[in-house]
């Protein structure tokens, strides 16, 4: 499963990257900035050459802070159901409020506590993997319909 890193910090990129690594987490991605997130998430709306299931996004960056790019991401059809934790140094009321009105699932304080970074990075992941599945499963009762229907329809024409 794949995890993006947003942050302009490098510092932050190597810790986060290394506390996922040493929980097992291999397949990490890094953009310094949301500009660079959206690339790499091809937010055009082109398909994604590298699944993400898990966006870790700091909340204070030049240019477009990660609430903003958290709205973005979620309201990109091919990207809404990517899971984005805020990781940010900022923990007022206010700023919990408008990550969470932005899409965000969940919210973690800098300085990063490693037991809750792994837990909420578990449990998020866990959750993308169970709509996935769901989604599947969706997708294949809609053709397994849509084949009765066609098949209904034969069958009344005779």
């Amino acid at each position: 499963m794949a995890i993006l890193i947003v942050d302009d910090s490098p510092d932050q990129h190597l810790l986060l990257r290394a506390l996922l690594t040493k929980a097992g987490y291999g397949d990490i991605l890094e953009a310094e900035s949301a500009k660079a997130a959206f690339t790499l998430l091809n937010l055009d709306g082109s398909d994604l050459s590298a699944p993400i299931d898990l966006i870790l996004m700091d909340v204070l960056m030049p240019e477009l802070d990660g609430v903003s790019a958290c709205r973005q991401i979620k309201s990109t059809a091919h990207l809404r159901d990517i899971p984005v934790i805020m990781v940010t140094a900022k923990n007022d009321l206010g700023n919990l409020k408008d990550a969470f009105a932005a899409g965000a699932m969940d919210y973690i304080n800098k300085p990063v506590n490693s037991v809750e970074l792994l837990a909420r990075v578990s449990s998020a992941l866990a959750l993308k993997h169970e709509m996935d599945c769901r989604k599947e499963r969706e997708s294949e009762l809609r053709r397994s319909n849509d084949d009765l229907q066609r098949a209904l329809k034969e069958v009344k024409v005779l």
